[in-house]
């Protein structure tokens, strides 16, 4: 048990985050630059109109049809959401909807971590609430949080499935199979999810007639999918496809990025720091003491991405490639890192050293997380996959998925205490912030 005055504290700091919360919808923050009416919205406000006026399968199949999730979000809101035709009590009630979002991790946090306070979890689940993408998508009624929650939902069974290896119940599985492939619906790039849940329920010691049914199960929820998939010819809609030449997202366009590998270990390495803080008072020892015993381990593959970084002049391409917003006429892409590299440097020169040794430092962030542990390795270069498979490579790729795959998913033993939750939450907090500001200086 914590003291008395520790809670109040940590009650405080949580109903900062919630009123925070509140307030962004009230000032109609944007802190990614695809909020607003003119942003993401005003394409989805067209998909709306366009399945509302239209047969299921013709609009799956009309030629204005953009996006990149499937479109079981339009049918949902359209069905069950008495405030679809009303563009700001639809942006009022994604932002209610999306507060499912830190309830769920609580109670993912509670299962995992029995012997926590539950003040101090309650501070926790509420860092999901400071993502700047996880606010801006409640605040504007866009498409991510649904992944995300349903995410949040597949990991409470997985966590309840992996604590009763002996003794699952058929519901369990259910669950954990409904919404682990809702989440590739919501959101193509959780493909991850479903697979994880797969493997967990196979390697379990249940009999093999759940086994079946799992395998059944899955198989009946893909055929929708599959059935897009041939439509489509690619598993984004045709017009996706023709506006984003780049990305991986079909047979006929098939691209690979290897110059995001760092930016992508960049951004991986913001969100894993936090979690650092969880390990104990002395991560930094951990840290040093981790580079001193695996230096080579550490130092080969970077040497050599830092190589072909700069014979195969990697760094001009990837600022080649960013597209620019024409709202704020800056270019979108790359991360936090090549924004961080503008604002420091004027000269070229300096930016390629700052981000060479911003590479650096994050490749021995990431990798500390390897751990030696098969599910930490498979998860990170899941995202690195992902990363060379998508032009442009952004922040939203990474944020908050990073961090909750990384306390609830990983193997790794971390000690959650009241010190270690006031700084992982300032660390977040911060992150907001200047999400926040940059936006205001464009």
């Amino acid at each position: 048990m914590i003291p008395f005055y520790q809670k109040r504290i940590l009650i405080i700091f949580t109903s900062i985050i919630y009123i925070s919360y509140l307030l962004g919808f009230y000032f109609n923050e944007n802190s990614i630059g695809s909020g607003g009416l003119d942003g993401d919205l005003n394409w989805m406000w067209n998909n709306f109109d366009l399945f509302k006026n239209n047969s299921l399968i013709d609009a799956i199949n009309n030629k204005d049809f953009f996006g990149n999730r499937s479109p079981l979000l339009y049918i949902i809101n359209i069905i069950f959401n008495p405030f679809i035709n009303d563009i700001y009590y639809y942006r009022l009630s994604i932002f209610l909807f999306s507060l499912i979002g830190p309830i769920c991790f609580y109670f993912c946090l509670k299962n995992k971590f029995k012997n926590i306070d539950k003040e101090i979890l309650l501070l926790i689940s509420s860092l999901i609430l400071l993502s700047p993408y996880y606010r801006t998508t409640a605040y504007w009624g866009m498409e991510i949080n649904y992944g995300i929650i349903t995410m949040l939902i597949s990991f409470y069974y997985l966590i309840i499935i992996n604590e009763n290896n002996k003794k699952i119940s058929l519901q369990n599985i259910l669950m954990l199979v409904f919404f682990s492939s809702l989440s590739i619906y919501f959101d193509q790039k959780l493909l991850f999810i479903p697979i994880l849940a797969f493997v967990t329920i196979m390697l379990t010691k249940n009999n093999l007639q759940i086994k079946i049914i799992t395998l059944i199960l899955y198989s009946l929820l893909a055929l929708p999918f599959i059935y897009l998939i041939i439509k489509w010819n690619g598993i984004v809609p045709p017009r996706t496809q023709e506006l984003n030449l780049g990305t991986f997202n079909s047979l006929d366009n098939i691209n690979l990025h290897f110059y995001h590998i760092g930016y992508a270990t960049s951004m991986m390495a913001l969100y894993f720091l936090p979690i650092l803080f969880l390990f104990n008072n002395n991560f930094f020892e951990k840290i040093f003491l981790f580079l001193k015993n695996n230096f080579l381990y550490i130092a080969c593959p970077f040497l050599v991405y830092i190589i072909l970084f700069i014979y195969l002049d990697w760094y001009e391409l990837a600022q080649s490639t960013l597209p620019i917003n024409s709202r704020t006429g800056s270019t979108y892409g790359l991360g936090f890192l090549n924004k961080l590299s503008f604002i420091f440097f004027l000269d070229p020169i300096f930016r390629k050293v700052f981000i060479f040794l911003s590479f650096f430092i994050s490749w021995v962030v990431v990798s500390f997380f390897f751990q030696k542990r098969i599910k930490n390795i498979l998860l990170i270069f899941y995202f690195y996959f992902l990363s060379i498979s998508i032009s442009p490579i952004v922040q939203e790729y990474f944020d908050p998925y990073i961090l909750l795959i990384g306390l609830l998913c990983f193997d790794l033993k971390l000690k959650i205490d009241f010190r270690m939750a006031i700084y992982t939450t300032s660390y977040v907090g911060i992150l907001l912030v200047a999400a926040i500001f940059y936006r205001i200086s464009l």
